[in-house]
């Protein structure tokens, strides 16, 4: 009778502490969906701070409740805080094994990676969500402007590098004819030179003309030498000789008719 006594005592204390587990879990369950309710409420007026609050409380008693990175990243989203919103959408979506949740978690991811202007993730992020939930309308919707956007991001990279090729050679070409007119340049200065040593031999050429040519005509006004042979010499000299003879003989007769007029007187 006392060995079952004890055993019934067993069996109630375990229920009993099984359940006190249960209510405590109960509890705390019951005090997380309270700071998600208060939470969801600062939310619907607006006070983001005080709603971001609650749903931090929620999330630390347990970090991997659905709702609360869902809704704290719609608080962080609302704040334009893009990059904690990316995280705790992140952490929704590896956190929910229900289709629909998951797809509202990667709806919610793909439109924080638009807002931060990555376009491409948010692309494979709404792909995702309609893969998850391929009834989202409102998915496919973004998906659609956001492959547009990435169409119009793709034609404007085009349009620049087409604008910049253009810029490019506009500026080549631009250097080329700096270049030409370099050349040119270069070329007159080296013509100019070159005419100017031409001028300068030209000048000095007529110069040296001029000097040969009054060289020429001083020479000709100087008398010339002639050059005589011995027997010209001697010839020249007879003659010269000859001459004077014939003079001192008209001189000694001129003296002879002055004086036989002078005998007359």
């Amino acid at each position: 009778m006392v060995g079952k006594t004890v055993c019934f005592v067993v069996k109630m204390k375990a229920i009993v502490t099984s359940y006190l587990f249960c209510l405590i879990g109960l509890t705390a369950f019951s005090q997380h969906q309270n700071q998600l309710y208060k939470g969801n409420q600062s939310y619907m007026d607006g006070d983001f701070d005080q709603a971001q609050m609650y749903y931090q409380q929620a999330l630390s008693g347990d970090p991997n409740i659905y709702e609360g990175n869902l809704n704290l990243g719609n608080t962080n989203f609302r704040k334009q805080d893009f990059e904690g919103a990316t995280s705790l959408y992140q952490k929704a979506t590896e956190n929910s094994i229900d289709a629909a949740k998951k797809a509202k978690a990667l709806h919610n991811l793909g439109n924080t990676y638009l807002q931060n202007q990555k376009i491409d993730e948010a692309i494979e992020a709404y792909k995702s969500a309609l893969r998850a939930n391929p009834n989202a309308d409102e998915t496919r919707y973004n998906l659609a402007y956001a492959q547009k956007l990435k169409k119009q991001q793709q034609e404007q990279q085009n349009q620049d590098q087409n604008k910049d090729q253009e810029n490019e050679e506009k500026n080549e070409d631009q250097q080329e004819k700096k270049d030409d007119k370099k050349d040119n340049q270069e070329k007159q200065q080296d013509q100019k030179e070159e005419d100017k040593e031409q001028q300068d031999k030209k000048d000095q050429q007529e110069q040296k003309d001029n000097k040969d040519q009054q060289k020429d005509q001083e020479q000709k006004a100087q008398p010339k030498t002639i050059e005589l042979s011995p027997r010209e010499a001697e010839q020249m000299l007879e003659a010269a000789k000859n001459e004077d003879q014939k003079l001192q003989m008209q001189l000694r007769k001129q003296q002879a008719k002055t004086k036989n007029i002078d005998k007359d007187w």
